[in-house]
């Protein structure tokens, strides 16, 4: 997958703590880069996973990730729906490379949480299978 400009898009799903999080947006607010939390609280519980979506080259190279906060990490109860918080968050190009890279399980994980999302959505709204 590519961006407006042609830069490809890493594939790769990064993870990260509550700890780095917090790192990673201390940053961004000291380079005065883009986060937007949306209401996200920040728990130990937490799975936080970055899915970079875009590119800038402004006077920092970043990428424009979206934050995914999976409340209780990616476990389930039966009967209970899962909490999926979103947020923005932008990271410097270099910081972004060293950050940890989820593993496949998590990654189809992650597919099948929001393709559920994506379907329970439909249903509420009353538009299934169109």
């Amino acid at each position: 997958m590519r961006t407006h400009s042609g830069l490809v898009v890493p594939a790769a799903v990064r993870v990260v703590s509550k700890r780095e999080l917090s790192w990673l947006i201390d940053a961004a607010e000291g380079d005065q880069l883009g986060w937007d939390a949306n209401g996200l609280k920040l728990n130990e519980e937490a799975l936080y996973l970055l899915l970079p979506y875009g590119y800038e080259d402004r006077p920092v190279r970043i990428w424009k990730c979206r934050v995914l906060a999976f409340a209780d990490g990616l476990s389930v109860e039966v009967g209970r729906g899962k909490r999926i918080s979103l947020a923005r968050l932008d990271i410097a190009l270099d910081v972004f490379t060293r950050l940890p890279v989820a593993s496949r399980k998590v990654e189809r994980q992650l597919l099948h949480w929001l393709a559920w999302k994506v379907a329970a959505a439909g249903w509420k709204s009353g538009c299934a299978g169109e």
